[in-house]
């Protein structure tokens, strides 16, 4: 189970990665269900998760949203601070039309791809808690043109996570 919020940015993903990030008033917070579907090693694991995420700002509304993810789940560091990586793609649905993801003429879709790009930490295993905090992408894509011309949306957020 997870919950994150966070603020839209008008950059490219690739910009936010490397920092530059332009914040404009738009918000959502999202919340949601997570669990590994299939655990390939000690180091990776297929992930999925549903998640609803309400908008308010320069739009207002709901999205659903579905991902699959692979999760890499070892670093060098994780006794001083357990780290992990993930990246997934699924659909995604807006009960309307998103302003802030329209482009020139080209009204916004309601259905795009939904993709997220999360690093998580949480205290070392040896002091065992089922808590994690992440930093996450939440972004909602044509996929170039292939679901849609319509430009996507990017989120950039901050959340917690309980595993059971």
């Amino acid at each position: 189970m997870f919950v994150y919020a966070g603020q839209w940015s008008d950059n490219r993903l690739g910009e936010i990665l490397t920092t530059r990030t332009n914040f404009r008033s738009s918000y959502l917070v999202a919340a949601g269900l997570s669990g590994v579907l299939h655990g390939f090693s000690e180091h990776l694991d297929l992930e999925g998760e549903i998640n609803a995420a309400q908008h308010w700002g320069k739009q207002h509304h709901l999205e659903i949203n579905a991902a699959a993810s692979l999760r890499w789940r070892t670093f060098p560091w994780d006794h001083y601070l357990d780290t992990s990586f993930a990246h997934g793609l699924g659909p995604s649905y807006a009960f309307e039309r998103p302003p802030v993801e329209s482009r020139g003429d080209q009204r916004a879709s309601r259905v795009l791809v939904f993709m997220m790009t999360e690093l998580a930490f949480a205290p070392p295993k040896a002091s065992y808690t089922a808590w994690e905090g992440f930093i996450r992408i939440h972004h909602r894509s044509g996929a170039y043109d292939i679901v849609s011309k319509a430009s996507g949306s990017n989120f950039v957020t901050f959340g917690l996570r309980h595993r059971f």
